[in-house]
């Protein structure tokens, strides 16, 4: 097993418990996606749509909330604007826009 590979997983254990941070305001939000099972353990891409910027990627992890568990990719704090998510590497997904002071929230399928 590689040392990426075990980075991710250990990440992946500690997210179960972890809380997240959103830093959201004045000119940045947040996006909250709720991926289906087959984003588990992947990362996930966005990118800016105005700019065609660098991709952001961030963990797909399960969470546990009154009595469930759900699958999430949190962005915590973004420019506010509109932004490609992407399926994988080469398959563009949902456009979403990021609200400035709030968060964005999307199901993946």
């Amino acid at each position: 097993m590689n040392a990426l590979r075990n980075h991710h997983e250990t990440l992946a254990q500690a997210a179960a418990c972890a809380s997240v941070a959103l830093d959201i305001g004045p000119g940045c939000g947040a996006l909250v996606l709720y991926p289906s099972e087959r984003f588990r353990g992947a990362e996930i891409e966005i990118s800016r749509l105005a700019d065609d910027a660098p991709r952001v990627h961030t963990g797909v992890h399960e969470r546990h909330a009154q009595a469930r568990s759900v699958l999430t990719a949190i962005f915590g704090s973004l420019p506010t604007g509109e932004y490609r998510v992407w399926e994988d590497e080469a398959t563009p997904g949902p456009v979403v826009m990021v609200p400035e002071g709030a968060v964005a929230e999307v199901r993946l399928g």
